[in-house]
């Protein structure tokens, strides 16, 4: 959900939400999806090659990106509220308060966003929070970046963590910086060990699509907060460590399966 709140943060409360909407689709291409585009161009690239877009065996293994990304949610919700107790010196007060501001402001506008009153509503938000990030961003920060900085470090894991680290970071949420750069960094993962892009933004559509789908059919029913505490409630403050041990398990299974269907 940063990408929807990073690009409304720098508008005025009071803009149309249909305006809001045709800005959040040019941003959506002119940041993400052009540039890795041309990027390509520039340097003579088959974009299905270099993005591992014609690398499709992997794609049997779609079940358990849906365990996985069950198991990330109480992870998650725990990081989230570690990152909400972050307070920078008082020499830096000015700038915490600019970013508590930022925080609820670009969450108002997101809200406003997610006020949807019919099934085109609806498709509209898919579209605009969960097919073109999902498509623009990954192939921009897994894409491009990941590649690039494996390429130049030599090392899978300052890739896929600094691609990752470089993704949260953009979105100029720092309140959520520690659960979107554990995010970036599974979608990296994936990408790595599955030889494909799909994988990813599949993945990411999955984390953004069920965030608009409960903002349509259920959270009047409270069921987006009841999802959130999941993991930092009393009754649930076993479940993150449980998910650890479970999602790290299901990840090694993953990247077993992903060796043994692209040998």
């Amino acid at each position: 959900m940063g990408e929807i709140s990073s690009i409304l943060n720098d508008l005025t409360a009071d803009r149309n939400v249909n305006l809001v909407k045709v800005l959040l689709l040019l941003n959506s291409f002119g940041l993400f999806v052009l540039p890795p585009l041309l990027f390509c161009f520039i340097y003579k690239l088959h974009i299905p090659s270099f993005f591992k877009l014609n690398e499709l065996r992997t794609l049997q293994l779609l079940p358990i990106l849906f365990l996985l990304f069950v198991l990330i949610l109480p992870i998650l919700n725990v990081t989230v509220e570690l990152n909400k107790l972050l307070q920078l010196p008082d020499w830096l007060a000015g700038l915490e308060q600019w970013m508590r501001n930022s925080e609820d402001s670009a969450a108002y506008k997101t809200e406003a966003l997610l006020n949807m009153k019919s099934y085109n509503d609806l498709f509209i938000n898919i579209i605009l929070v969960a097919v073109l990030p999902a498509i623009g961003e990954e192939l921009a920060f897994r894409g491009v970046l990941q590649q690039t900085l494996i390429g130049k470090s030599l090392n899978a894991h300052w890739g896929i963590w600094g691609a990752a680290f470089i993704f949260s970071f953009i979105h100029f949420q720092f309140f959520g910086f520690l659960p979107r750069l554990l995010l970036g960094a599974f979608f990296g993962y994936l990408f790595y060990w599955s030889k494909s892009l799909w994988l990813p933004m599949l993945a990411h559509f999955i984390n953004n699509a069920s965030a608009v789908l409960i903002a349509y059919y259920w959270n009047e029913n409270g069921l987006e907060k009841s999802l959130e505490q999941i993991g930092t409630t009393q009754e649930t403050n076993y479940f993150p460590l449980v998910a650890i041990v479970l999602f790290g398990g299901l990840l090694y299974y993953f990247k077993v399966q992903c060796k043994k269907l692209l040998t």
